[in-house]
């Protein structure tokens, strides 16, 4: 869910949006026109587009509807760019179905926070549906249910981070981060295979993040106790996690 296409009326415009999408983790690639837009996209399957909205007298709508004739991007999310309050022109990308339209003198962070937080919530979603699937290994299914709940557990605390003093916001994508791909990488294993010692390993390694940044933001001294039991339920369950790959760490044994 990073790919992401930005469609720039102007090159300074662009290419700082580009620098600023890079360095926050994403693909990007940059076009100057509606026509370029369409053209990319019949070749290339971006993930969001971000677009000019002073575009719109060089044919934006059209290029819009055209995106969004090709199969599989149909759903594609489009966000806009306004370079001056213009009512109309806002809700002419509404009516062209834009998901959000951004001010451009605010620069990148809101942009930004809207793509890394839909690219979360897909790869929640994502895990979810695999996650429907019963396995024919228990230690596997527990593991999967416990890394559930702290999936769980760090979503309903996020609303929370203003909490976290000045490098919450960062500590906490790392929990974010780290219990998604420990959930990913559960719903990839094959059954009894956590016998393996390397495989332990590596989600040893993932766990410990959790934890450990769990640990560190409950020492700022101003947090909520709603945000101490979450954060206290996430280091029960990584404890709980890490006994069970201790209990197969007991069963490789010879």
């Amino acid at each position: 869910m990073n790919r992401v296409l930005i469609v720039a009326g102007e090159r300074q415009t662009g290419e700082r949006f580009q620098q600023a999408l890079g360095q926050a983790g994403f693909q990007t690639a940059v076009v100057w026109n509606p026509m370029q837009m369409v053209e990319f996209c019949r070749q290339h399957k971006p993930d969001s587009l971000i677009t000019d909205l002073d575009l719109a007298e060089y044919g934006l709508w059209t290029a819009v509807q055209a995106v969004r004739g090709i199969g599989t991007l149909a759903n594609i999310p489009f966000y806009g760019l306004a370079s001056t309050e213009n009512p109309q022109l806002i809700e002419q990308a509404k009516a062209a179905g834009y998901s959000q339209v951004f001010p451009t003198h605010e620069g990148f962070k809101p942009v930004i926070d809207v793509l890394e937080g839909r690219a979360k919530k897909q790869e929640i979603e994502e895990g979810a549906e695999i996650e429907d699937n019963v396995s024919r290994d228990p230690s596997l299914n527990r593991l999967r249910e416990v890394t559930r709940d702290i999936v769980n557990t760090a979503v309903r605390l996020k609303p929370r981070v203003g909490e976290y003093g000045d490098d919450g916001p960062e500590l906490f994508g790392y929990i974010e981060t780290s219990s998604i791909a420990i959930r990913k990488k559960l719903n990839a294993v094959e059954d009894f295979s956590l016998h393996d010692k390397e495989l332990r390993h590596d989600f040893r390694n993932m766990i410990g993040s959790v934890t450990g940044f769990a640990e560190l933001i409950m020492m700022e001294p101003d947090i909520s106790t709603e945000s101490t039991h979450g954060l206290s339920r996430l280091r029960e369950r990584s404890r709980e996690f890490v006994d069970l790959l201790d209990a197969q760490k007991a069963e490789a044994t010879p």
